[in-house]
């Protein structure tokens, strides 16, 4: 996982946090996804926010429960 350089200060808030996202290894990664799917078990909230910050871990969870919502009132 490599950390912004003084280059990156100069890109948008979006350019960083794509950067910041291709840096995240695959254990991390994983780890997310982990805590996402079973977010509403206690401690995970708290997990995720430690690893992303609270206000991309809100966005993270916010978003997962829409496509949630959305893949489960399409019809099959």
């Amino acid at each position: 996982m490599s950390l912004l350089g003084p280059d990156d200060f100069e890109l948008s808030r979006k350019e960083r946090a794509k950067k910041l996202a291709k840096d995240l290894s695959p254990a991390i990664q994983k780890e997310i996804d982990r805590l996402l799917d079973g977010i509403d078990e206690p401690g995970n909230f708290e997990r995720l926010v430690q690893l992303v910050g609270f206000r991309r871990a809100k966005i993270m969870v916010t978003d997962r429960r829409l496509h949630k919502r959305l893949a489960d009132s399409e019809p099959k």
